[in-house]
């Protein structure tokens, strides 16, 4: 009886422990949702930083999304200073090359 059965709570903890429900699970940056949480993230940030100019997302490091009472995501970026005065349009804005300023 043993015989069978451990294979397969074996199986059952490997398959078990592979995601934990409710955490963190990897979306796709490209994702429209992702984007537009990124966007609002990024007018935040350049909203409440006393620099004068604005910061842009050079590199998506990594996403993470978690179901709770709504959605909540984790985003790892790095981001860089323009040479866009915070009242431009952040659009056209590119990051400066080789920005000692660059976050992440």
């Amino acid at each position: 009886m043993w015989k069978c059965a451990f294979p397969f709570f074996a199986a059952l903890l490997t398959v078990g422990s592979a995601q934990v429900p409710g955490g963190p699970t990897d979306i796709n940056a490209n994702d429209p949702e992702v984007q537009a949480a990124l966007k609002f993230a990024m007018k935040e940030y350049n909203k409440g930083s006393s620099d004068q100019y604005l910061y842009v997302v050079v590199d998506v490091i990594s996403v993470q999304g978690q179901v709770v009472a709504g959605y909540n995501y984790f985003l790892s970026v790095k981001i860089a200073k323009t040479l866009c005065r915070k009242n431009s349009n952040v659009s056209g804005c590119s990051a400066i090359s080789n920005s000692p300023m660059a976050k992440t």
